[in-house]
């Protein structure tokens, strides 16, 4: 009899509060059972370990019981989880069908998108967004094209891409703004700019640099040439990762957004500048939209918040 009342107890509960369930939460919990772990689960679904638990807490909250236990192995299921489990992976399911059908509605269970983006940005932020637009859309065929700020811009101009990820806003181009990224200074380990835990723009006149994107030069033109600062551009190259490559061999330092020297884990340190800057990035749409994009702008909104973005 006690076991029946507890079942009642937990089932009321889903059916009066069950709608006002997150289902990011739902499937945060389900990511770190499924993984065993926190940290598991965010690199499942693209949010910061801190991300996931306090997803995880907020549906604890939610419903009144805990559904994980934290050991130092990883994530265990309490008995309350255990029965919740089957259920929230009825709601995703439930979901994903209603997000297919919906598509199928409005044209978007085929067809295919062009989307241009930075190469930062491409590799740590727009992975975990197009990983849920293909759970919704399976049968949108997807093409990433990589580009600097400017190159972006002359494809959207020429109308050879959909929308892009890039720095902006960009003039003439509806704006939606999704966060920002620090700009860093990179430089070798145990050079005179990192003897300090930050770089003055001061220290940069006549350093030399490696340049990413010449053909993309704002970034200099808007920080360091406004304000009388000449840096002595010895290297250019069409890619982060080359010109991580040039300045960890001493080459010059560089400058870049924020998250990648820390992924690459070799001899480079990025420090931030004095006093702190920041690029704004978002998704620059032309003035007639497809379906497609708009449903890629609005699963791109449900990911401010995560890396690497900055609040205002």
């Amino acid at each position: 009899m006690l076991k029946l009342i507890i079942d009642i107890t937990v089932c009321d509960s889903v059916e009066r509060d069950g709608a006002g369930v997150d289902i990011k939460r739902c499937e945060a919990f389900v990511a770190a059972v499924d993984n065993g772990s926190m940290s598991g689960a965010a690199k499942q679904l693209g949010y910061t370990p801190s991300g996931i638990i306090r997803l995880i807490n907020a549906l604890e909250g939610e419903l009144g019981f805990p559904v994980v236990a934290r050991r130092s192995t990883g994530v265990e299921l309490t008995p309350e989880g255990a029965r919740m489990l089957p259920l929230f992976r009825e709601m995703m399911r439930i979901d994903d069908q209603a997000h297919q059908t919906s598509a199928r509605i409005r044209g978007l269970a085929e067809g295919e998108l062009t989307i241009g983006c930075l190469s930062t940005l491409s590799s740590y932020w727009l992975p975990a967004v197009l990983r849920e637009y293909q759970q919704r859309f399976p049968n949108v065929k997807v093409n990433v094209v990589g580009g600097s700020n400017a190159q972006q811009r002359a494809l959207l101009d020429q109308s050879r891409i959909d929308c892009c990820l890039c720095h902006g806003p960009l003039e003439h181009y509806e704006w939606i703004g999704l966060g920002r990224q620090q700009i860093m200074v990179w430089a070798r380990r145990g050079t005179a700019l990192t003897r300090h835990s930050e770089v003055l723009l001061v220290e940069l006149d006549g350093v030399p640099f490696v340049m990413t994107n010449p053909d993309d030069d704002s970034l200099f033109q808007d920080l360091m040439y406004a304000k009388g600062i000449e840096p002595d551009i010895r290297f250019t190259t069409s890619g982060w990762r080359t010109t991580y490559s040039m300045v960890e061999a001493g080459l010059g330092v560089s400058l870049c957004a924020d998250g990648i020297a820390e992924e690459l884990a070799g001899d480079v340190v990025a420090l931030p500048l004095s006093p702190q800057r920041y690029l704004e990035f978002g998704i620059a749409l032309p003035p007639v939209t497809s379906p497609a994009v708009e449903e890629l702008v609005t699963i791109a909104q449900q990911f401010k918040g995560r890396w690497p973005v900055h609040p205002a």
